[in-house]
């Protein structure tokens, strides 16, 4: 019955199709999101459920900031991180591999799974037009980081990670809120932002996702 249930709620989902470009990026992300899913043979690994942001539906950062607005929302944690002297702004990561390292091991565990190896290892961050890096500061401190690759019509949130001694001053919304509105007003070849998948997320990512606009599509992916 819950297979049943599955079927039916994918088939129930919008349909969308997504142009990446030719890119060393693009190539690879192309090839990995059309790859046989590694759990699930029969179907691709990034097509369903894929949580995403459709940016053309707003005029302005903030209609997109409307539209997360309310009672325990994602605007209303970022504001309040805002108002506690939390910043968000561009940043190459290379800078702050010190940082990085200690918000990665403020916790062994994240969304109830060990921290995976590649977060336990100094990473040369690429500095070229694919890939760009975001952060939310805390007296010069960076609290969180985000690692956006960018290709086609598509910006992927690639890697975020946050230190755990901050996450209940909502710097997650925050980070995620104020890059959207970034992206909106600066991106003007993107069309959608990408977090990944619903398909497998714990309950609480979900609701993270949700809380800040992302929704589950059936994705056709494209290289041009």
């Amino acid at each position: 019955m819950k297979i049943i249930k599955t079927i039916k709620e994918v088939s129930k989902l919008p349909r969308v199709s997504i142009s990446l470009d030719v890119s060393l990026e693009g190539k690879r992300i192309y090839k990995s999101f059309t790859s046989k899913h590694p759990k699930y043979l029969l179907i691709k690994n990034k097509t369903i459920g894929v949580a995403l942001i459709k940016t053309d539906s707003f005029k302005k950062p903030e209609d997109y900031t409307q539209s997360v607005n309310g009672k325990n929302s994602a605007a209303y944690f970022s504001r309040k991180a805002g108002r506690n002297g939390f910043l968000f702004q561009e940043i190459n990561l290379n800078d702050y591999q010190k940082d990085i390292a200690e918000i990665n091991q403020s916790a062994s565990n994240r969304q109830g799974r060990e921290m995976d190896d590649s977060y336990k290892k100094e990473i040369d961050y690429p500095i070229n037009k694919n890939n760009i890096y975001f952060g939310i500061f805390k007296d010069n401190k960076l609290t969180v980081y985000l690692w956006v690759v960018k290709t086609g019509e598509l910006c992927i949130l690639n890697r975020i990670l946050g230190h755990s001694d901050f996450l209940d001053a909502g710097i997650m919304y925050l980070l995620v809120t104020s890059y959207v509105e970034y992206a909106i007003q600066n991106s003007n070849s993107t069309k959608y932002i990408m977090y990944d998948t619903f398909f497998g997320a714990s309950d609480g990512l979900k609701l993270f996702k949700k809380r800040c606009g992302f929704q589950p599509y059936l994705v056709t992916w494209k290289q041009e």
